[in-house]
């Protein structure tokens, strides 16, 4: 209980000190019965269809502009009692805990009426995709929304990327979202976050800079807004979206097993919750699909996979990337501890809105991210053809050169191991010296080639590795650690218009280049302040 308090009282204290800019009013909202903060709830604008979505803390700001017209706050959450709020009764002095009680929560059979048979929870979700066409907009449709981007280590976030985006959707008709429109209002890396561009870089499968684990990720441009939109299986469910959901139209019934827990409610609606879990050889999959039993419009789908045999995780070259300097994050998704190593979790939500269809209210897509940092004692390995040695360089001057032998250098050129005869080093010029013993007959012709000149010498051919060469503060040389972090793409929408209107064809978003690309457009037109980021506190306290 003491923990709980603690994350409060630390938001309590973080928050008071941003609101003192004065531009917004901040908030936190928190379960009345666990005291525990609410993550992706709904806080909006009643009947003006703007708002955010509470952040994985719990927290959230609104514009101070909206206290002067003595607007209402209506604030939603699956599971939740729906509570409206005056904004002019929220302090802007300091934070606002705002506590929500748990829906009544109905454990059943589910039965739709008592005119018709009793359906087990695979068949409702077979009538629910089957309605997808019912209950989505099928015609032209515009979201606004802020979408972020951003890593987090030891519950700390860093290179958190932000943007108002503008989205001109075809409708459900179309096969997916592909066809799709963006504008992006507005686009910015958040400076008051850390900026690490080592770990920003793209997926990198050869050099093992940057990879997923046990999986193979697409860089597909760079852009990671388009990566999310692909990833919601509901606007996709005619097209392949992630592992095993598949095409949810065909393949998601199939692969699955599921389990009716009872039924909850969402803004006075009866919604059934249905638990979802898949189990192959190396694989679990489990999560939860949140279906209305009036129309059976699907809500929330909240899936998560896991990989079974997390001992065996190695990389295809000859070292095992299973242990990291922070190894304790590996079981984790970035904010809360897992017992089994979490590859991805994405959540989609849907809420209803104009004409009584559906529409995206957030889609969040975590998966997980090895780094190999560059390292902190490093050598350029040099071929000197003049004397025929091999120079090594440091970035650092070595310690303990007594204790440093010839087989503490490893040098083998076209698999073989070259044979050291002596080595000494240059300590004005922090070189090491190393000479091959080219006298030694069944190797002169052989290793002699390596120093002629000629223009098929490959580099290349040259492996080269040390043991026991360190630097004054421990630093093995050449050595590069693992690293674990955790990535996030977030999108909240903030209004849903009817229609969405045009986008001129200069300010359309270029789906194939990053969105920080100098390419990239940011719209001509000044951005309405109907529209805010909702920045997260720089640290989350677990």
């Amino acid at each position: 209980m003491f923990k709980k308090h603690f994350i409060i009282l630390s938001f309590l204290t973080s928050a008071f000190c941003f609101s003192q800019q004065g531009d917004y009013i901040f908030g936190q909202l928190v379960d009345s019965t666990q005291n525990e903060p609410i993550p992706f709830a709904s806080i909006r604008i009643k009947e003006k269809a703007l708002g955010v979505i509470t952040n994985v803390d719990g927290t959230f700001k609104i514009p101070f502009r909206y206290n002067d017209i003595g607007e209402v706050l209506e604030i939603s959450c699956l599971g939740y009692e729906t509570k409206e709020i005056n904004i002019q009764g929220l302090d802007n002095s300091k934070s606002n805990i705002i506590i929500l009680k748990p829906s009544a929560f109905e454990l059943e059979g589910a039965v739709v009426s008592a005119n018709i048979k009793k359906l087990s929870a695979k068949q409702i979700v077979k009538i629910a995709i089957n309605s997808i066409s019912q209950n989505y907009p099928q015609d032209d449709f515009g979201l606004v929304g802020y979408y972020r981007d951003y890593q987090v280590k030891n519950s700390t976030y860093t290179n958190l990327n932000e943007a108002i985006i503008k989205v001109l959707d075809k409708g459900f008709g179309k096969k997916n979202s592909f066809y799709n429109q963006y504008q992006l209002l507005s686009y910015g890396k958040n400076l008051d976050f850390k900026i690490d561009k080592f770990a920003k870089q793209p997926y990198d499968y050869e050099g093992y800079n940057k990879i997923v684990p046990n999986a193979k990720m697409k860089n597909d441009g760079g852009n990671e807004f388009i990566m999310l939109g692909m990833h919601d299986a509901i606007r996709n469910h005619k097209e392949e979206s992630f592992s095993f959901i598949n095409d949810l139209n065909s393949d998601f019934t199939d692969n699955h097993q599921f389990r009716l827990i009872g039924k909850s409610n969402y803004k006075k609606e009866p919604v059934y919750e249905i638990e979802i879990l898949l189990k192959n050889n190396n694989y679990m999959a489990t999560g939860k699909i949140f279906i209305n039993s009036k129309d059976f419009s699907i809500h929330k789908l909240d899936y998560a996979l896991h990989k079974l045999d997390y001992d065996s995780i190695k990389s295809k070259k000859a070292f095992d990337y299973s242990i990291a300097d922070n190894a304790s994050e590996r079981f984790s998704d970035g904010f809360k501890k897992m017992n089994t190593e979490v590859l991805y979790h994405i959540t989609t939500e849907y809420v209803r809105n104009l004409n009584g269809k559906m529409f995206l209210n957030y889609i969040s897509f975590y998966n997980k991210v090895l780094i190999q940092r560059p390292a902190k004692f490093e050598s350029k390995f040099v071929i000197n053809l003049k004397d025929k040695s091999f120079r090594i360089r440091l970035n650092n001057l070595p310690v303990n050169l007594g204790k440093i032998k010839n087989k503490d250098f490893r040098i083998r050129y076209k698999k073989d191991l070259v044979p050291i005869k002596e080595f000494y080093f240059l300590e004005d010029e922090r070189t090491f010296v190393v000479c091959p013993n080219l006298d030694n007959s069944k190797t002169e012709n052989f290793f002699n080639r390596l120093f002629e000149e000629r223009d098929d010498l490959q580099v290349a051919d040259v492996k080269y590795s040390y043991r026991n060469i360190r630097d004054s503060i421990g630093n093995k040389l050449d050595e590069r650690k693992w690293e674990y972090l955790h990535q996030y793409r977030e999108f909240f929408t903030q209004e849903i218009q009817a229609n969405g209107g045009q986008i001129d064809k200069n300010d359309l978003m270029i789906k194939g280049l990053p969105l920080d690309s100098e390419l990239q457009p940011i719209s001509s037109e000044p951005m309405k302040s109907d529209y805010w980021k909702n920045t997260p506190l720089p640290t989350l306290n677990n």
